[in-house]
């Protein structure tokens, strides 16, 4: 390369660095800052005067506070988050009673009262339990999909419940935003929830009121319906029972062409009865026939041929009462007797059966529960949580607290060091 060449593009060089300089000096400081941060935006944001402000301001902080600078600081963090990033929750609250159709509570007074509840109570206990049980979460989250609500991603980080939470991080976040208070004066159960949304909430109380309606209706519907089964099968029992005494009393009066032996047996009796009085009547007459007339006379052998005749069916009839070799009268009337008691009896356990089922059927209804609504489930206007006033000045006496045990702490280790 020629020294004149070299000489040219020196000159071109510098004409352009010229031109250049030229036009840097007719921008506005506007659109040099705009070309500065297209070039380098870190270079533009270090070299701004509110970075290096910020950066001079920190510092100065940093050694006037020293250490308490990050108390300043996560402050700020809790204000910033508390004021813009926290999602707000809305709350509806339900109120209820537990009654039953036939309540018998009586007040106990004095030292009974210790140890002692109500029915009432009770069932209100156990319905605050299952409320915040893992039954009800999972309840509510086939009903409304209540864990997919908790997971939106617009809620912020802090507040939803993370997409890959297990089922019993679900249950315990659940738990954590539901609230059931019993006061055992009024015996109302307060239900509070908690969702991101008003409308959300709002459908969220509801599907609790009425899940609790079903649960507490099932509450004592199990082992009365259990009863009933029970006292349905014996009656059901009893009365096949009945039956089958009842046929065995009916083939039995068949075989034996016998309506009731105690009928015949009476008739029987009262026919030997009238044969003896026939018989000693006859026998009176006879005596007195032979006392003038000789006893080859046709009135004597007349009276002694029915003296005779009256004597054998005197015998055939005590034959069909009693008789050892033959079934008789009375040992028919046993057997009948046997089998009419067990037809009584029988009659006597169906009659109890069905009084036992009518009365548990009653208990039944005295027993029912339900639930007497005090307050129904309102649409939210505004958010009731985070209290954000109130979390900000207990984040900040915590930091404030954990600060001073850091620093005595810290004091503690010095002074054991030196």
């Amino acid at each position: 390369m020629s020294i004149n060449q070299l000489q040219n593009d020196d000159a071109a060089i510098a004409k352009s660095k010229a031109q250049q300089k030229v036009k840097s000096e007719s921008l506005t400081p506007l659109q040099r800052k705009i070309r500065k941060l297209k070039r380098d935006p870190k270079l533009f944001l270090a070299d701004s005067k509110a970075y290096v402000g910020a950066q001079k301001t920190v510092y100065l902080t940093r050694a006037k506070m020293g250490s308490f600078a990050f108390v300043v600081l996560a402050s700020l963090l809790v204000i910033i988050y508390y004021s813009v990033i926290a999602s707000p929750r809305y709350v509806s609250q339900v109120q209820f009673v537990v009654k039953q159709v036939s309540s018998s509570d009586i007040p106990v007074i004095g030292l009974a009262a210790i140890g002692t509840s109500s029915p009432s109570t009770r069932d209100a206990l156990i319905l605050q339990e299952y409320i915040l049980s893992s039954e009800m979460a999972l309840a509510l989250d086939d009903l409304l999909n209540l864990k997919a609500h908790f997971q939106q991603n617009q809620w912020d980080i802090l507040s939803r419940l993370k997409a890959d939470s297990t089922q019993e991080e679900y249950i315990e976040f659940y738990q954590k935003h539901i609230k059931a208070v019993y006061n055992e004066m009024s015996e109302i159960l307060l239900i509070e929830v908690q969702s991101f949304d008003a409308d959300f909430s709002l459908k969220l109380a509801k599907a609790v009121l009425s899940t609790s309606e079903t649960f507490i209706n099932q509450l004592g519907e199990g082992m009365a319906v259990q009863q009933r089964q029970y006292a349905q099968s014996e009656v059901h029992r009893a009365y096949d029972e009945l039956k089958r005494q009842q046929v065995s009393l009916l083939k039995f009066q068949d075989e034996n062409n016998l309506y009731n032996p105690e009928i015949k047996s009476a008739a029987l009796v009262e026919a030997v009865n009238g044969l003896e009085s026939a018989i000693i009547k006859q026998k009176t007459e006879l005596k007195s026939l032979q006392a003038y007339m000789r006893s080859d006379t046709a009135e004597i052998k007349s009276k002694e041929f029915q003296v005779a005749a009256l004597e054998q069916q005197l015998n055939e009839e005590k034959l069909k009462l009693t008789n050892q070799d033959q079934l008789a009268l009375n040992k028919v009337n046993v057997d009948f007797k046997e089998l009419e008691l067990n037809a009584l009896l029988a009659t006597d356990l169906y009659k109890s059966a069905l009084a036992s089922l009518q009365a548990i059927r009653a208990e039944s209804f005295k027993n029912l529960k339900y639930l007497l609504v005090v307050e129904r489930p309102k649409l939210a206007e505004q958010e009731k949580y985070p209290q954000r006033l109130y979390s900000i000045f207990t984040w900040f006496v915590a930091i404030i607290l954990i600060y001073l045990v850091g620093r005595l702490i810290a004091s503690v280790i010095k002074e054991h060091k030196e």
